[in-house]
């Protein structure tokens, strides 16, 4: 007999005995309870989960549970990205699908900006921008994600743009100018220092 390379299966091969298997219960869904994965739903079930995975999302961004938030608009965008695969890119049920995907992608880049994932701010607010170029909330969470990962360029044109769509925020957008200069002052401040020492 030619070994499989395991002296215990190759025991079995040729003294063979019955297995036992032991099975583990380690959740049990009564009937109506089981909640299907994404991939396991239809068309028609991921577009009706979308508004309760909004409303999931809006809850626990309500009670500052940033991550979990994020992961329910997340979700919500997986739903969108599958059905959006099912049509031709331009046709009108795509171009309604890739629409909604606006919200969830403003909601995500929020949770991120205050957990910190600035580069994702960016990423996200930026496809909104390719969507929907006049968008403010995109503008002004791309900005302050800008400021930072110190791209000072990016973040005052984007706070500039900020006042101009729309002038009630012109206030806002004034000191957030201000910080940034100041921060602008910091950083060459910073690299003064920096020469100084590497010139001594």
């Amino acid at each position: 007999m030619k070994s499989t390379g395991y002296p215990d299966l190759d025991d079995l091969l040729v003294n063979e005995q019955d297995l036992i298997f032991e099975i583990e219960l380690l959740k049990y869904d009564k009937p109506g309870e089981f909640k299907k994965e994404t991939w396991q739903m239809d068309a028609d079930e991921k577009l009706s989960n979308v508004p309760s995975l909004k409303e999931a999302g809006n809850k626990l961004y309500q009670q500052k549970r940033y991550k979990e938030a994020a992961e329910k608009y997340a979700e919500a965008l997986g739903c969108l990205e599958q059905l959006c695969l099912h049509e031709k890119p331009g046709d009108t049920p795509w171009l309604n699908l890739d629409r909604m995907k606006i919200p969830f992608l403003l909601n995500y880049a929020q949770c991120k900006l205050f957990l910190g994932d600035y580069y994702e701010v960016i990423e996200h607010t930026t496809t909104v921008l390719e969507k929907d170029k006049v968008n403010v909330k995109a503008l002004y969470r791309r900005a302050k994600a800008n400021v930072k990962c110190w791209n000072p360029k990016e973040a005052r044109e984007d706070f500039n743009r900020v006042a101009v769509l729309d002038p009630s925020l012109a206030k806002t957008v004034k000191k957030e100018l201000v910080e940034l200069e100041r921060l602008a002052k910091e950083h060459d401040a910073e690299d003064r220092d920096k020469l100084k020492t590497l010139f001594k």
